[in-house]
């Protein structure tokens, strides 16, 4: 066979490339292509990893650890070209074929990774001489090894084998099940009046589907979540009632589509997995190599947000309550309620914003605008491609430079053989490794309208593009060498933050106006309708939390599970869960067990909180924008650079730090969904810890909005007395909020954000350092590392952090520390005459000259980055 990865015979099966793309020919998709070409892609691996073994030589990474890599790419585009095919467009005929692909992966994958031997030669490679990307490689490679089962005995190794045949097998026929009971609990009306409160293009899609099913009357389809888009608009309660309950019914009414088996048997085993690789939970298996690192963390950050939520919750409902003279609201009727309410107090009437967000529209002056104005990149349709339906667009990606960037396919209708949902993926990876364009996709579920008629948008529909655009561009600007870390290939817990950071521009100001047209006249949306939309976001936030928040919780409940433990009765477990979470039957989670498809069938395994955890980051990151001006290609591309284009090729929190900074906190978020905010507190300072862990140690119950005035902390004491100690008259000013960032300082003092001098913690050799920085510039740390004459420099945890200063990440002072701390100082701070440094807590800063700064500190003067001259 040929070693080159894009020219064995896999793609003479069916995967010709299209145009100048490697773009697969999905209508020559048959189940004999379709296993035909995974059997090739699967021997050629095979075939590479049997010459891997008997090379004789020594082993390098490139004979060894790129070969592998190489020898993996024809499987993954198989796989891909799988998934995008079961996802939107499973015909009858192919769902054995599908099923059967999946199996032949998972087993020569398995297989794969845990031959000893080959192991044994992936070890042996030496990183001593590699550059930090094939270093990094390396590692990852030998840890995908190691997950997998690689170090384990034989006989623990045949174990792992059965078990992930076995979950193979149960996912596939999980996602088999739930697609049938999706469709056959899909809400038969007979009589237009149930239907009251849906508007003519809602009702007229209805009839459609009773009509292409072959029946009378009109049919409301079933989309992922337990609450239905309709629930908002059904003016009868027992049309409510039928749509919600027909929703939490799937996969447990028994027969093909019940998939309550499915699930005690996949975290059975999953459990069981975890154990052979010596951790006492899946969760903690699935977690460890996340940007949270332990479920505690992850359950942490879940929980801190329980309390607040249901507080707005309450409040929601009982202006609900009040407003309509209700005495109680049924589950039912929770989100019809809150829609009523969100309608008359906001004067926001449904139908007529949707007018304003034409799909065509939003896509091409909205999405693509944001992105070009943004990025520079710009979008053209692109002919003569046959993708896997006819309502496939295509569109090709041209980047600043004017070359060819990539392909986007969009996918935006429901129909019967897609799943519901909306999702991004990766049809090609780009990478320098295979010299390929990345080719991907992007799927929806909206309503197709009547001939002649426009596909109109909600709100909902209109975050839902953006934030699954900003998938999109996370996978076309990927730039690593090797395709197992190009674009999204990333932790989930972070590959949810650029497309959440994407949907900061779809009411932004530069952007709506461009898009927000009335789709008959053509006139702008009005202002005061603009300003009704944005702030009627906040309310019902929190319904929508305490929803996701439970479906979070049941998964790391279900993943927490030890091995030896099956449990059978899967609707009593999600019960008891829950009601011990203190969560109410008034808000089902967002997901029940029985058709939670995201972790039992999409690779989100105890990774649910992942969307929570992102969005910490992703919030964060919109204020930044928000201070650099909005759309501003400078502060664009410096992020395209830096964060998303490495993808995995790099640490991804580091990269976050070394561009920032410093790490996200939660306030932002917090804001985000108009929740109450932390307060620093006398006695829990870590309440606004200034890392993505910080809701470990808040106190979410408090708004800072409500406190009577800023609290002095002991802190203070002790830096305005180490002040004094150098003549230095100290000048705390204690604020009633946090300032998270920089940006956030400096706007809160008024001054530049190069003024700000960060006073950021780092390790060397488990050794606290000290280094104050310009709030307008990064840490290099490889390059302060060779400065100083030490090995590495890497940021600090919050332990360290507390032990070294006596204060918190987000609010270390240059002084007031048990002990002195080794003290460097960016010389870039010399330029402005007053400076401005926190003062020991998060909520507090003070003002200092650049010599009052060297001497309290002894620092030494450096530059932190290679461009600070």
């Amino acid at each position: 066979m040929n070693a080159e990865p894009n020219g064995i015979d896999v793609w003479e099966a069916f995967l010709d490339p299209q145009g100048d793309y490697s773009l697969p020919d999905f209508s020559a998709v048959t189940p004999e292509s379709l296993l035909s070409a995974v059997h090739s892609a699967t021997d050629y691996a095979r075939a590479e990893v049997a010459g891997i073994i008997a090379d004789d030589a020594e082993s390098t990474f490139f004979s060894t650890t790129v070969r592998f890599e190489s020898a993996s790419v024809p499987m993954t585009r198989i796989a891909s070209v799988a998934a995008a095919i079961e996802s939107n467009h499973l015909r009858p005929e192919l769902t054995d074929a599908i099923a059967e692909v999946w199996e032949v992966l998972s087993a020569t994958r398995t297989q794969i990774l845990l031959d000893v031997d080959l192991f044994h030669r992936i070890e042996q490679v030496s990183v001593t001489d590699l550059n930090p990307e094939d270093k990094r490689q390396q590692e990852l490679t030998i840890e995908l090894f190691v997950r997998a089962g690689a170090r384990l005995g034989e006989e623990e190794r045949e174990q792992m084998a059965t078990i992930a045949a076995e979950l193979t097998t149960l996912e596939n026929s999980f996602s088999r099940a739930l697609q049938l009971d999706t469709r056959e609990l899909a809400v038969h009306l007979g009589e237009a009046e149930s239907l009251a409160g849906l508007n003519e293009d809602q009702i007229a899609a209805a009839e459609n589907r009773a009509s292409e099913r072959g029946i009378d009357g009109y049919l409301l389809s079933l989309n992922n979540f337990t609450q239905q888009l309709v629930l908002e608009s059904l003016d009868t309660a027992q049309t409510r009632r039928h749509v919600l309950n027909n929703s939490m019914a799937r996969g447990s009414r028994g027969g093909d589509g019940d998939t309550r088996t499915q699930v005690a048997d996949t975290t059975a085993l999953r459990a069981l997995q975890a154990n052979l690789l010596g951790y006492p939970s899946f969760s903690s298996f699935a977690i460890d190599n996340q940007t949270a690192g332990n479920p505690d963390a992850a359950a942490d950050i879940v929980s801190s947000l329980i309390n607040p939520s249901k507080a707005q919750l309450d409040e929601e409902l009982g202006l609900v309550r009040d407003r309509y003279g209700l005495d109680d609201v049924a589950a039912e009727d929770v989100k019809y309620y809150l829609a009523k309410y969100r309608a008359d107090e906001f004067g926001i009437d449904p139908d007529e914003v949707a007018k304003y967000f034409e799909f065509d529209t939003v896509l091409t002056e909205g999405v693509f605008r944001a992105a070009t104005g943004l990025y520079g990149i710009t979008f053209a349709p692109y002919d003569g491609v046959t993708a896997w339906h006819e309502d496939v667009r295509v569109y090709e990606v041209t980047d600043v430079t004017e070359r060819p960037l990539g392909l986007v396919l969009i996918d935006p209708y429901a129909r019967d053989t897609k799943r519901g949902g909306a999702w991004m993926d990766q049809l090609v990876p780009a990478s320098r490794l295979t010299g390929l364009q990345p080719v991907v996709t992007l799927s929806l579920n909206l309503a197709k309208p009547g001939p002649g008629r426009p596909t109109l948008l909600n709100p909902t529909e209109l975050t839902t593009l953006f934030h699954e655009f900003g998938h999109v561009l996370h996978g076309l600007f990927a730039n690593s060498t090797y395709p197992s870390t190009a674009g999204t290939a990333v932790p989930r817990d972070y590959v949810e933050f650029p497309s959440q950071l994407n949907e900061m521009w779809r009411f932004h100001p530069q952007v709506l106006p461009h898009f927000a047209k009335h789709v008959d006249t053509g006139e702008p949306m009005p202002a005061e309708l603009v300003d009704a939309l944005i702030a009627s976001e906040k309310f019902g936030q929190g319904f929508d939390t305490i929803e996701y928040l439970a479906a979070a919780m049941l998964d790391l409940s279900w993943h927490s599970l030890e091995a030896g433990e099956h449990i059978t009765d899967v609707l009593s477990f999600e019960s008891e869960v829950l009601a011990a979470a203190g969560f109410s039957p008034l808000v089902p989670p967002r997901y029940r067990s029985t058709y939670f498809g995201h972790i039992f069938a999409s690779g989100y395994a105890a990774g649910y909180y992942s969307y929570l955890y992102s969005e910490v980051i992703a919030a964060w990151v919109s204020e930044w924008f928000e201070a650099q001006g909005g759309l501003n290609r400078e502060a664009g591309d410096a992020f395209r650079e830096a964060i998303l284009a490495p993808g995995y090729s790099v640490d991804p929190m580091s990269a976050i730090e070394r561009f920032f900074g410093t790490r996200p906190d939660v306030a932002p978020l917090l804001r985000r969904r108009g929740l109450a905010e932390p307060v620093v507190e006398e006695d829990a300072a870590d309440s606004t810890a200034d890392d993505e862990e910080s809701a470990v140690d808040a106190d979410p119950t408090a708004a800072s909005a409500n406190a009577e005035a800023p609290k002095q902390h002991p802190n203070h004491a002790k830096v305005e007395a180490q002040l004094r100690e150098h003549g230095v008259d100290p000048e705390v000013r204690v604020f009633a909020e946090v300032t998270p960032t920089a940006a956030a300082a400096a706007e809160k003092i008024g001054v530049e954000v190069g003024a700000i001098a960060n006073s950021l913690i780092f390790s060397s050799g488990g050794d606290p350092v000290l280094i104050m920085t310009s709030g307008a510039h990064r840490v290099d740390t490889d390059y302060v590392a060779d400065q100083l004459g030490i090995e590495s420099l890497d940021r600090a945890d919050k332990d360290l952090v507390r032990e070294a200063t006596g204060q918190v990440i987000g609010g270390v002072a240059p002084c007031g520390h048990p002990a002195p701390i080794p003290t460097y100082v960016d010389v870039t701070l010399k330029s402005h005459p007053v400076l401005w440094a926190a003062a020991g807590t998060p909520n507090s800063m003070m003002p200092l000259t650049y010599e009052q700064l060297l001497t309290i500190t002894n620092g030494k003067e450096i530059t932190v980055a290679r461009d600070d001259t």
